[in-house]
């Protein structure tokens, strides 16, 4: 077992709750809610969430959704700082959010953000087994590890305030370097971790 043993420090520690969705041959998305529950970071704990919606179908929102604003501008700035997608490279503003979990870990977890307002809930369904990712940051230095227990899901939603958000699930191709094939736009990591390890 000894090769399983590291030394070095945790730069952050959490979960990261991802839907993305699009209707079917649309180029863009709907819905996007991307939700971080972060247990260990230099700027504490807490929930920070990219929300973006505008489907059309009825009024928009958009914020960077928290109940700790060092912690946004913490995942702003060390977490989200190579993605080069919405929501995280548009300036959304920083909205002070209560965070709900329901549903069942293993059926149909949901998280429900009351903001500005609002109410917006995201959930997961037809869920896959784990896929377990552990090695190099993709893009960055090979002291930087990370591990990533991810779960894939066919189907989510979102809703604002009662109102379903057109579009649905559709694969991506940024999963090929890393773990490999195209896979969901919807997914949640249980546990999710920045580590940086002495090599050598």
């Amino acid at each position: 077992m000894t090769d399983l043993v590291l030394n070095g420090r945790v730069n952050w520690s959490g979960e990261h709750w991802i839907s993305y969705l699009r209707p079917p041959a649309a180029s863009a998305d709907t819905g996007m809610v991307s939700l971080y529950n972060m247990r260990y970071t230099e700027a504490g704990h807490g929930f920070v969430a990219f929300v973006v919606i505008d489907d059309g179908g009825g009024p928009a929102f958009k914020g960077l959704c928290t109940d700790n604003p060092e912690l946004a501008d913490f995942v702003r700035e060390q977490v989200v700082q190579s993605a080069s997608h919405p929501p995280y490279d548009e300036e959304l503003p920083v909205m002070e959010a209560r965070f709900t979990q329901g549903g069942h870990v293993t059926r149909d977890p949901s998280w429900t953000i009351a903001s500005g307002g609002c109410e917006i809930t995201a959930r997961w369904e037809r869920i896959h087994p784990v896929v377990i990712a552990a090695g190099p940051w993709p893009g960055d230095s090979a002291s930087n590890y990370v591990c990533s227990l991810l779960h894939f899901a066919d189907e989510s939603s979102i809703t604002l305030d009662g109102r379903a958000v057109a579009g649905a699930p559709y694969l991506r191709d940024i999963w090929r370097p890393s773990i490999g094939g195209d896979r969901s736009s919807c997914v949640f990591a249980i546990s999710e971790s920045l580590l940086t390890v002495e090599l050598g």
